[in-house]
Order: structure tokens, then sequence, then C-alpha cells
């Protein structure tokens, strides 16, 4: 219906869980998987991803709010686990990005007096504003977003939210290169066929259009990590003429595997 506020999901969540989570939401709401969704959108829910992938997600959906997701559900067999997760898998006694000095002064005072009381406590991964006074929302639009982390130009509150995992080891890493065969030269590398890709899709699902299908994506992601885990030579991709739904997904999974790649064609 016109007048509901429409969730696109990014990760490949089921029809089930999609509908129990409008369900949740109340009446309203709708939640729609990416390759349904128009640009419209008013929120889109997506596992952690670069500054260049975040960037096309705005692109396809310009008045959206983008919120970075880890949704961790074992009930209903969901995990799409990220950085700030695996940070509280380790157990710290707490986790903050401050912004300024300021901001950071209250959050030692806090934890330097848990910790001369001999207190064990953690503190929760929350947000944390500065000790300003409340003000009412701001409705003039936002001030820019850095392109590189997605955090407006100016922000004075200290947010604990996890920029980045710790870098993985990648000595002798490989970088997955998307390349348009059509029209640019091939560089050094090894291609991945996927022509066998393809042909899976069409025997699993029927479609006569495989490289549009969500299954693709999540089979090329797969085979571009087995391949990073096999030799350190660069990954050739070729995607030309993909849908920007599909792209989006490719590019989302790739990066939710923390592999390094080379930005996306022109």
């Amino acid at each position: 219906m016109d007048s509901a506020v429409l969730v696109v999901t990014t990760m490949p969540l089921s029809k089930t869980a999609r509908a129990e989570l409008s369900e949740m939401l109340g009446p309203g709401y709708t939640v729609v998987d990416i390759r349904s969704a128009p640009d419209s959108a008013n929120i889109v829910l997506t596992p952690v991803v670069s500054g260049n992938a975040l960037g096309i997600l705005r692109g396809m959906f310009p008045k959206a709010r983008i919120l970075y997701t880890e949704l961790q559900d074992d009930e209903r067999g969901i995990s799409f686990a990220g950085p700030l997760a695996r940070i509280v898998a380790l157990e710290p006694d707490g986790y903050f990005v401050a912004h300024s000095l300021d901001a950071l002064t209250p959050i030692v005072q806090t934890e330097a007096k848990l910790q001369l009381t001999g207190s064990t406590r953690r503190t929760p991964l929350t947000l944390s504003l500065d000790s300003a006074p409340a003000a009412p929302p701001d409705l003039t639009p936002a001030a820019p977003r850095d392109s590189a982390s997605g955090v407006r130009q100016g922000s004075a509150s200290s947010v604990t939210r996890q920029e980045r995992s710790v870098e993985d080891d990648e000595s002798g890493a490989c970088t997955v290169r998307w390349i348009d065969r059509a029209t640019s030269p091939a560089p050094k590398g090894r291609w991945l066929d996927l022509a066998p890709i393809d042909a899976l899709v069409v025997t699993l699902v029927g479609t006569d259009e495989p490289r549009r299908d969500i299954l693709w994506p999540a089979l090329v992601a797969e085979c571009v990590v087995r391949l990073a885990e096999s030799a350190p030579a660069d990954i050739l991709v070729d995607v030309a003429g993909l849908d920007p739904k599909i792209r989006a997904e490719l590019q989302i999974r790739i990066e939710s595997e923390q592999l390094d790649h080379a930005p996306w064609p022109e």
C-alpha cells in the first residue's frame, strides 16, 4: 500500500522471515527483498559494507535511511554476524568511538569509577551521546557524509560502533577485480569461469536468465572465496551487463567475507 513504510533487506532472508518481520513491525510496514524493491524505499537493512557499496545502495535508494545490521536469530537459523559481533565475542569491558576529546572525557571518568570500585561490569555497546542538553530533532538536510566511512561530517556524538574489525592477515592475499570484458583490458589474474555457475543456476532454478537470480551472486561469491583461499593471484570476475541489484548483492557478499576488491568499473 502507498502509505506503507517500505523496508528493504539486502541479506538473503527467506520469505517467511521477511513476513514475520513485517508482522512484528506492525501495520503500515512492508519488508521486501532488494531484488523487488523500488527506489522509493524508506529503510534499507544491510550487512557492514565498504563506502563503495554503501554509495551504490544510496544511488539505488536515494531517500532511504541505510542501516548497517548484524542479525543473529538462532531460533530461525539466521546468522549475519559482522565486525561488532566479533568484537563482542572477545568480551572487552567496553567499546567506544569518540569523535572528540570532549566526548572521550566522561567515558574515561565513568570507566575509572567502575575500575576503582572493583566492578567487573561490562559497559553495554550502546549509543553514548555527549553531555550537552538534548535538542529538538534537526529536520534540515543532513551534512555531507564522509564517502569512506559513511559518517556525517561534523558529528559531535560518541557512538559505540565498530568501523571495521582488525585487518586480516593479508600477506599474499588476492584482490577481486570486477572487469567488463567487452570494454576493458584484462589485468593479470585468474578469471573466474562463470559458465558452470550459470548452468547450475539454470538447472536449480529453471530460469533462462541466471544472472538475474539472487542465487547467482551467492554462488559467485562462494567460488571467489574458495579461489582466494587456494592461491594469492588476483581473481577476475566478468560483470558486463549485470543488473544493479545483482551487482549490489555480489559486492555485499564479497565484502561480508572481508575480501579485498577493486572499485566497480564505471
